[in-house]
């Protein structure tokens, strides 16, 4: 509500340096501000004027005067925690938990329950595996605030489960900035040796130079009526072409890593002038990092080969990892008064990852452990990159009693490309255990495969609200109304093929490595082929649906009232109105030509349009204390993906996963109420709970593999879900100890929570739920109540506990700062079982961060953080075996900062 004033927070001199060290503001500012009131001799220091979103204060009081419940986290917070992107300092929220290193689950519940915004906007996803943005890709020194709405209001998207990510960015400075920072860490588990191929001129800017991309003559080949095999009339030439012109400079060799690197600077001022104020921000980052860590996976469970429960196959050994990453931002303000404000925002983001594993593999059915043993190489290189143009105004017009117009329109794009992607399995032959020698593996059907993706998301959206306050005898009252729109645009498409080990002459398939058995002397010799005219050699793995186009589009209006009366009750609340409509179409492989009917897509094209109310009580007991009640009803929709047949490879556990077409949206109704006490000292308790009941959770099920194929997972529709649980926030000084203390603080946060699912499967009743349904689809079976292990348990992804513990100090003389971070969840399903098999757990994992920060002086910063202290192994388990598990090191870094 514009018109409502917060209570403001009485601050003793003291208390104002309590609130720098327990909230992250600069102790320079603190210490100067204490020495200032000392010599002033006041008692007590009202604050009054708006410090930045970023700042303590400022993140303190909204989340107080939230109409909804929400948890703020400012940029001093995320400094003094030393996270290096959005999705690592989300980890730090209460309920919040980080998976994969990219995505949050809120409360507990997966990536797909929650919506990301960026400054309030729709922004698209590079990321085909999953629904949302990966926060990996912002970094912290863009980001002024993060902002996790947990309750709904109508000025949000109504797809909303857990809650809503809004990152906003960094705007005008209010004077001049010129900030430059550098910086280095180390990793212990870098000591280990790694293994990387020569890769391309361009890798440290995180570009392929085009040396990995798929040539003209194949991608000629496969769009071709004849295919990549070609017909009777190809020729050995014409084969020997296509082989040669694919890129076989990767082979792997042992490499010592370099220390990681980064840089960031930030420039930006203040202009006054007749016509206005004018402003602008520009930074850019550069971070360059490698880690070598050990991986150990498998798959195929069951009983070949073992007495009782094991994998089939396995895998342990060595991945080595290059991550490069760089970012741009350029604002630009304009200030025709206190009453209208315009911002440009442009934001560049790009991310390159570049994965070498050389591992182990041991296959129940290929290997002979001593005699005939494998060894299995993969590589994948992948950019994703995002790009937005935001255009946002804000106008009051107090002659018009205060009316209120907002206005935004934003333009962003979204890419992923991951060129040459590399698998092959070698087999290594040993006489009385010692190794003799090494080839491709010399089996039928096995290939060297080859893949190719291409992703383009863009994004087009707007959006105004405007309203009006009134004011009477003992309340206020504020009205608005609003509207969304946007419309999203995906073209993606999968190349994938094999080189066949059948293909080629048996004494041209040894070797350790594939850059000398395809050296240009050896594909040129007509002897390299088994066939005389080389057919047999390609094997295209490319099927209907690995191309594919898809799009949303949203209209949306929604209604407010913020009704604040005596000062005591806040009643918040509205309704909004979503039009939405979808559809993903698949193309056959290698044409232009839609895989299904205009009559099929129709079918299964969403459209859908609804109500979804929300309601927001507060009783505010006094200027410290307040109780919240929210209740509201939400969707979760399906994403592009999702309705689509076709597969594509989970990152994490390399199942493979496919969505169903007759996918539907979840509805959910949810209740939050929460207890908040606001200290003056700054320190402040919250206890909240909540409860979710959901109607057609969308979940995912395993559908074992065949023959030692990679298990698949089926995203479907289950029957009913519920998720209820508490919440309790702390911050506190140690001043109620002794006043020398106060400049000592410990802060942190527990969720405790419990959820259910009931896939609704019952074969007795006759009739097929919508889960059953789409299992049997998916299959192709007439009964599906053997396949799943468990017809109730808990949602995919849940933690039913989360804990965060900080505990930091600030020297009096402002020269020294330090936090003790501690983080921690409670195992989580990432993979039901099936067939009897339990549910795979990730287990719980500790980590533990130090920073320490020193201020020589006002303008400087030396930053020194030891990441994850304890080195425990990350690790999914299944049937009391790794099903996947991944060494980690200590981290650590050092970084100078100094602003001019």
């Amino acid at each position: 509500m514009k018109s409502f004033k917060p209570s403001t927070l009485a601050l003793s001199k003291l208390n104002y340096a309590v609130m720098a060290a327990l909230l992250g503001l600069s102790v320079n500012t603190a210490t100067a501000a204490e020495q200032q009131v000392e010599e002033q001799e006041i008692e007590e220091v009202v604050a009054v004027g708006q410090r930045l979103k970023g700042s303590a204060g400022a993140v303190l009081q909204e989340r107080q005067n939230q109409a909804f419940v929400a948890d703020i986290m400012g940029a001093d917070q995320i400094s003094r925690t030393g996270d290096g992107d959005a999705a690592s300092a989300l980890r730090r929220v209460t309920g919040l938990t980080l998976v994969d290193g990219k995505f949050i689950y809120v409360r507990g519940l997966g990536e797909r329950y929650s919506s990301t915004q960026l400054n309030s906007m729709y922004v698209p996803s590079p990321d085909p595996t999953r629904s949302v943005v990966p926060l990996d890709l912002f970094p912290s020194e863009i980001i002024e605030s993060l902002s996790v709405q947990k309750s709904f209001s109508p000025d949000m998207p109504a797809h909303f489960g857990g809650g809503n990510v809004n990152i906003r960015t960094k705007s005008i400075p209010s004077d001049f900035l010129l900030k430059v920072q550098v910086g280095t860490s180390y990793n212990t588990s870098n000591s280990d040796t790694g293994y990387f191929y020569s890769g391309g001129d361009d890798d440290w800017m995180g570009r392929d130079d085009g040396s990995r991309a798929l040539s003209d003559v194949f991608t000629t080949a496969l769009t071709s009526d004849a295919g990549l095999e070609g017909n009777i009339n190809t020729t050995l030439a014409e084969r020997k072409n296509l082989i040669q012109s694919l890129d076989w400079d990767v082979g792997i060799s042992e490499k010592d890593v370099d220390p990681a690197m980064n840089f960031s600077i930030a420039l930006g001022d203040r202009f006054e002038s007749e016509a206005g104020t004018f402003g602008v921000l520009a930074a850019v980052s550069y971070d360059n990092e490698w880690e070598v860590v050990q991986e150990q996976s498998g798959s195929s469970l069951g009983s070949l080969g073992c007495e009782d429960k094991c994998f089939a196959q396995y895998y342990d050994g060595t991945s080595t990892e290059q991550n490069v990453r760089w970012s741009g931002t350029l604002n630009l303000g304009y200030e025709l008064n206190s009453n209208h404000k315009f911002e440009l925002t442009n934001i560049a983001l790009h991310d390159m990852s570049d994965r070498v594993r050389n591992r182990d593999y041991f296959d129940a059915n290929e290997t002979e452990e001593g005699v005939t043993e494998l060894r299995r190489v993969d590589i994948t290189y992948e950019e994703r990159e995002m790009f937005s143009t935001q255009l946002k105004g804000t106008h009051n017009f107090p002659e018009l009693n205060n009316l209120f117009f907002d206005w935004y329109g934003g333009l962003s794009r979204a890419n992923r490309n991951a060129p040459g992607g590399l698998d092959v399995v070698y087999q290594q032959n040993l006489v009385d255990g010692v190794l003799e020698s090494e080839q491709l593996q010399d089996v039928a059907a096995t290939n060297i495969t080859r893949e190719y993706q291409v992703l383009h998301d863009d994004v087009e959206t707007f959006g105004w609200n405007m309203g009006m306050p009134f004011y009477g005898d003992g309340y206020e009252l504020e009205l608005k109304i609003g509207g969304d729109f946007s419309e999203k645009k995906r073209d993606a498409s999968n190349v994938k093929f094999g080189i066949t080990h059948r293909g080629i002459s048996d004494e041209y398939s040894f070797g350790s490595n594939v850059s000398d058995i395809f050296a240009d002397e050896n594909t040129a010799n007509d002897a390299f082929y088994a066939s005389v005219t080389g057919s047999g050699i390609f094997d295209d793995g490319t099927t209907d649906g690995d191309k594919y186009s898809a799009a949303h589009k949203l209209d949306a209006y929604y209604f407010m009232a913020d009704y604040f009366y005596q000062n005591t009750w806040r009643f918040t609340g509205g309704v909004r109105w979503e039009d939405f409509s979808q559809v993903s179409v698949g193309y056959e492989a290698h044409t232009n030509f839609f895989e299904n009917t205009l009559q099929e897509i129709q079918d299964v094209a969403i459209n859908e349009d609804n109500f979804f109310p929300s309601l927001a009580v507060t009783y505010i007991m006094d200027e410290e204390m307040q109780f919240r009640l929210n209740l509201s009803e939400t969707t979760i929709r399906p994403d592009l993906r999702d309705v689509s047949s076709s597969f594509f490879v989970d990152p994490l556990t390399e199942f493979l996963v496919r969505g169903s077409p007759s996918l539907q949206s979840s509805n959910l109704k949810n209740v939050d109420f929460r207890f908040e006490w606001y200290m003056p000292s700054g320190n402040n308790l919250s206890v909240a709970l909540f409860y979710k009941d959901i109607e057609n959770p969308i979940e995912m099920v395993e559908l074992a593999g065949v023959g030692g194929a990679s298990p698949q997972l089926l995203t479907a529709n289950a029957q009913s879900g519920k998720l209820s649980g508490i919440e309790v926030d702390f911050l506190t000084d140690f001043g109620f100890i002794n006043k020398d203390w106060s400049s000592a603080f410990l802060s942190g946060n527990v969720t405790l929570s419990d959820s259910s699912v009931n896939l609704g499967i019952n074969d007795s009743d006759g009739v097929d739920s919508l889960f059953e349904t789409q299992l049997k689809e998916a299959l192709e079976a007439d009964t599906v109540s053997n396949i799943v292990t468990n017809n109730e348990r808990r949602l995919v992804g849940h933690s039913e506990w989360v804990a965060n513990l900080q505990m930091g100090y600030d020297s009096d003389d402002g020269f020294h700062s330090t936090s003790l971070i501690y983080n921690v969840f409670g195992p989580r399903i990432i993979v039901p079982g099936t067939r009897g098999n339990e549910d795979a757990e990730e287990k719980s994992f500790h980590s533990v961060d130090l920073v320490y920060s020193y201020f020589p002086n006002f303008n400087s910063k030396v930053n020194f953080k030891v990441k994850n202290m304890l080195g425990q192994e990350k690790e999914i388990e299944q049937e009391g075996l790794t099903l996947w598990g991944q060494d980690t090191g200590t981290e650590f870094s050092l970084s100078y900062s100094y602003e001019f």
